[in-house]
């Protein structure tokens, strides 16, 4: 009987966590842009944490562009070779690897 009891409550708190599963933690197969195809070479990155990270990087006038990625956004100055990452409080390595990507590749998607 504990031993069913036990399976039960495994299989409940398995399938609770998938239903809660949070969109930041993005576990798909990604491909980073092969060397000749960065749009920026070699940045310097600066990582900013602002509230509401997409507007901040919708507000900023010295970039060359800017790209969204779920919470947080990134902006790049090719001339200064620069990528700047704007998250929220609330994020995750995959989050900010996929924001340097889509710095690297100028906002084209991997």
């Amino acid at each position: 009987m504990k031993r069913l009891a036990c399976l039960v409550l495994g299989l409940a708190s398995t399938w609770g966590w998938a239903q809660s599963r949070d969109a930041l933690l993005d576990f798909s197969l990604v491909a980073p842009p092969a060397t000749d195809r960065h749009k920026i070479v070699q940045p310097v990155v600066q990582w900013v944490v602002k509230p509401e990270a997409a507007d901040h990087c919708a507000q900023i006038q010295e970039h060359d562009g800017f790209a969204v990625w779920q919470e947080g956004c990134v902006y790049w100055s090719r001339a200064q070779s620069t990528c700047t990452i704007v998250t929220t409080g609330r994020t995750t390595h995959s989050q900010v690897g996929r924001l340097f990507l889509l710095c690297l590749s100028g906002g084209e998607p991997a």
